[in-house]
């Protein structure tokens, strides 16, 4: 388990989303649909569009090479399937331009978790997990789901690109 990093600048999130992609995706935003909405996510194999607590707002960003680790005051935590092509990760917003919010990350298959939580003033705070698998996951799950979020049943496991 490494430590929790920073991943600077803060996150400027819009549109109720927030976006994980390995850096070699040309398109990393994906479609949302009704049913991606109510699962908090929308994903394809190397890029992840999580829903935010917020609509628009500010987050400060940390990233965690290993497992999810709850520490009861996370509101939304989603974990999903990841692969990396790259090693280099990038985390943004739909409106920012120019930001450099990488990490690395050796090459291979994750389970990449997204925790959120409100911390005031219309901003959140994101932890992201990366833990490396031998095998692919096969499917996502939604560990802590807010108000907000009503996932089906089956959990949608694809998207069309935006």
């Amino acid at each position: 388990m490494s430590p929790r990093t920073p991943l600077p600048p803060r996150l400027y999130f819009s549109y109720g989303q927030f976006l994980v992609y390995d850096c070699g995706v040309k398109a990393p935003g994906s479609l949302w649909t009704d049913a991606h909405s109510a699962q908090g996510f929308a994903r394809r194999e190397s890029t992840v569009s999580f829903g935010t607590l917020l609509e628009f707002g500010h987050a400060d960003v940390f990233y965690c090479r290993g497992a999810f680790r709850h520490d009861g005051a996370h509101e939304r935590v989603i974990a999903v399937p990841f692969s990396v092509f790259t090693g280099k990760i990038m985390v943004d917003g739909p409106e920012e331009v120019g930001i450099a919010r990488t990490f690395g990350l050796p090459l291979g298959n994750y389970r990449i978790v997204a925790a959120q939580r409100l911390v005031g003033g219309g901003e959140e705070l994101v932890e992201l997990f990366a833990e490396k698998l031998d095998d692919a996951l096969g499917e996502s799950r939604v560990i802590i789901a807010d108000d907000l979020l009503n996932p089906p049943v089956r959990l949608v496991e694809t998207a069309e690109i935006a």
